[in-house]
Formats: structure tokens, sequence, C-alpha cells
């Protein structure tokens, strides 16, 4: 149970305690005296349930707070009946209806702020979602072209090269794979820009994927590569591309800062909920991203990810060289209730 589902039934429960000792010490034939004697103290109880009503209407879901935030008001407001004994019936309704004033007006604000708050989001939203196709444009129109006329000159110096040139040919064919690739990447990150609210759940790669994505790495920069894969559990799909987008970062950082690297280990394993992906080289520099990388990318934004999926990012240098790169990842994708502080 999460924090506003505990709110909730804390005022339904409140609110319910409330009406039943309110109707238990009105209509018993004994009624104690001593509860008359102790009128300051128990206006803690009304007090309560009214702060109950502006805290369920602000922040619970709407239809559990109409029917928790309804107890809790009616329990402010039938309160003050244990302390009426020869009131007339306008004057006991005009004493409950007096008493409701409070919990009307917290509810009252309550819900204003929720409704603030949403129309908030709903800016904020709207304006992300502008920048996101804007970016889909500019990646279109400027990107997407570069790529496809380096793919181009790899085409046409595939067909000029004399057949004897078969080293040459090699590497224009791996640059032309590797162009078709980047143009594919690029369409669905456009696609995802414009139209879905959740890029990161659309990407392409998995946990089946990471062992060619390794290898091309090796080809292309003449580096021994060994993968290692020790999983026992399945990997929730989403969560696999998770994993292969921490294999990209790592990967494209060894690339970028490292030298002389000779070897790259890609380990993958799990414990009985969560799923391991662990990267080493031993290359000389700093592959450590964090120093590398501006506006939020690099390992920061991928560990914001990974960390609002329960997850954890580490990185440590090894002596004498080579860094090690730690990814722990949930076996399944938690539940948007689970994410929800």
């Amino acid at each position: 149970m999460n924090r506003r589902s505990l709110v909730a039934a804390t005022a339904a429960v409140a609110g319910g305690t409330s009406i039943a000792l309110t109707m238990v010490s009105r209509w018993s034939p004994v009624q104690a005296v001593t509860v008359r004697g102790a009128f300051a103290w128990l206006l803690i109880e009304p007090f309560f349930l009214i702060l109950l009503v502006f805290i369920v209407v602000r922040w619970v879901n709407p239809r559990a707070a109409v029917v928790t935030g309804t107890l809790a008001a009616l329990g402010s407001a039938l309160w003050v009946q244990r302390f009426i004994a020869d009131e007339t019936l306008l004057g006991t309704v005009g004493s409950s209806v007096l008493w409701l004033v409070p919990s009307v007006a917290a509810g009252t604000m309550g819900w204003y702020l929720r409704w603030a708050n949403t129309q908030k989001i709903r800016a904020v939203t709207a304006a992300t979602m502008e920048q996101r196709r804007q970016l889909a444009v500019d990646l279109h129109d400027y990107v997407a072209h570069d790529i496809s006329e380096i793919l181009a000159w790899a085409q046409a110096g595939t067909a000029v090269l004399p057949p004897t040139e078969s080293r040459a040919l090699d590497l224009l064919k791996e640059i032309e794979a590797a162009g078709l690739r980047a143009l594919e990447s690029m369409d669905r990150t456009v696609h995802t820009l414009a139209e879905d609210e959740r890029p990161a759940r659309i990407a392409r790669g998995g946990i089946d994927d990471i062992g060619a994505l390794v290898e091309r790495f090796g080809a292309a920069n003449r580096v021994k590569v060994i993968v290692s894969k020790q999983l026992t559990r399945n990997v929730d799909p989403s969560i696999g591309t998770e994993a292969y987008r921490a294999v990209v970062e790592a990967l494209t950082n060894i690339r970028r800062h490292a030298h002389r690297v000779e070897r790259v280990e890609v380990e993958l394993s799990n414990s009985d909920e969560q799923v391991h992906v662990t990267v080493l080289d031993n290359g000389f520099g700093a592959t450590h991203p964090a120093h590398h990388r501006s506006g939020g990318l690099g390992l920061s934004a991928m560990g914001e990810r990974i960390g609002a999926l329960g997850g954890a990012v580490e990185t440590i240098r090894i002596h004498p060289n080579g860094w090690r790169l730690t990814v722990t990842l949930p076996l399944t994708r938690p539940t948007e209730q689970e994410i929800t502080p």
C-alpha cells in the first residue's frame, strides 16, 4: 500500500469511527458527564478530520477522495452532537452545518491546489511535447540528411573501387551498414519524439542484442571482446532495453575517452530479483563520462533513468588502468504506483 492509499484508508477509518462514536454518545441511554468536561481536549478530533479532508482532496485518487473525504467531513460535522442535549431540531442541525463549513473550506482549498497543479503539469507537458516535435524536425531535416550523405559516399566508393581493393571495400560496406543502422535508429527516434510520451520504452535493442552490439564494437575498433551471459531468469523487455542502452553508453565512452584499449568484457547476470550488467575495459584515460558530458547526457541521465526504476549505476577505476561500469536493474519494470512516492 502506497502513501496515498494509506492516507485514504486513514481518513475512512477516522471518519467512520468518529461518526460511530457520535451516534453512541448521542443516543446512548447513559451520557457520561466526563465527556462534556473533556470538550477542549476533544477539539483535536474535528481539526484532525478537517486536515484529513484537505489531504485526501489534494492528493488521493478522485473516486477514493469523494468517499473518504465525505466520511471525514461528516465525522467533523456530527462531532458537536455529542455535546448537545436539549437543543431544538433547528439548533441541532444548525450546529452540524456550522461545523461542516471548515471541512468544505478545506476541501475547496485542496481541490483548488490540485486543479492548479494539474494545469501546471499540462502546460509543462505541452511545452515539452512542442520541444520534442521541434527536435524531431531538426533531426529529420539536418542530422538524418548528413548521415544519408555519408551513406551515399560509402555506396559510391563501393561502386567505383576495383574488386582488388578488398579491404577498402569491406570497410566501406561496414560504414554503409553502420549508416543504415543509424538511419533506422533516427527514424525510430523521430517517430517517438513526435508522437509517443515515453520514448525510453520504445527503443532499439534488448538483452538478446547486446552480444551482437559488442561484437560489432570489437570488429570496428580491433579490440578483443568477451561477452558472458549468465542469466537464469527472464528479463522484462523494457528492462532489457535499459540494459542495452547502458552497454551502448559504456562502449561509446570507451571509444571516445579510452586509449590503447585491448580488451572489453561484458557480463550479464542476475540475482533473485535483479539483473546485473558489467562492462570492463583495460584502456588508459578517463572513460568515466560524467566529466566529459554536459547538458544532462551520459551516465548522469542514465543514472536518473535507472534510479527511477529502482536500479543503480556504479563506476569504479581499475588499477593500473581501466574502468568498470556496473548497472543493476529490477527484473521487471515497477508499476506506476510503485514509482509514485
